[in-house]
């Protein structure tokens, strides 16, 4: 993994929590960010130890497949970037991540310096992401996705994961009839009529299929 042609951090150190669980990725991402990058890297295996240390930090960095069903960040003065990486990232999980307060979306299939620019963006308190990212964010199924409320966004990733309503209603801590109100606003939103064209509306190129229709 090549580093950037110069510090990401400016001449000092930058604090940066990275949600990751893979130790070969973990190595890797400590190699960039600490040795020529000038950060101070702490990691974290899940989204709850994550969020409930307050120790303050420049930048989260958090791996998409980790992230939490309901997520949502508000800027601060502690913690001020939060970047999702991930490979392949669809349009779906872009546009959920920047309703949820993400700032910054890097796209594993793009370079290392295309990485760099992205964390100087977030850096400077702009939003950003790298080219792949930016592609699927501007694709016309995205623009469906980016009519949904947030909470309709969960319904939706949710029931295109298999969940049911009565499960997705359990999970989010609400009625089954409200989840059902939800799922007819995402299909209206969407401009679709049933649950089998909702993944590809959704941007999804594939979906983990785990639980029923309902």
């Amino acid at each position: 993994m090549a580093g950037p042609s110069q510090p990401i951090a400016n001449g000092r150190t930058r604090k940066t929590f990275i949600l990751e669980n893979r130790e070969w990725f973990r190595f890797l991402l400590r190699q960039w960010l600490e040795k020529e990058a000038g950060c101070q890297v702490t990691f974290f295996d899940s989204a709850e130890t994550l969020e409930s240390n307050t120790e303050p930090r420049d930048l989260e960095l958090m791996a998409a497949h980790l992230l939490p069903s309901r997520l949502h960040f508000k800027k601060d003065n502690q913690r001020h970037g939060h970047v999702v990486y991930g490979e392949g990232l669809d349009a779906t999980t872009i546009h959920w991540c920047r309703k949820s307060g993400v700032v910054g979306i890097l796209d594993l299939r793009d370079g290392m310096e295309d990485w760099r620019r992205c964390l100087e963006g977030v850096g400077n308190g702009e939003t950003a992401e790298t080219p792949s990212a930016r592609q699927n964010l501007n694709h016309g199924n995205g623009k469906g996705v980016a009519r949904l409320s947030r909470r309709e966004s969960e319904v939706a990733r949710m029931l295109v994961k298999g969940f049911s309503a009565k499960q997705v209603a359990a999970a989010l801590g609400t009625s089954e009839g409200t989840v059902k109100n939800q799922r007819k606003a995402v299909y209206r939103k969407l401009g679709i009529v049933r649950a089998t064209q909702l993944a590809g509306a959704m941007g999804f190129v594939g979906s983990s299929r785990r639980g029923g229709h309902g």
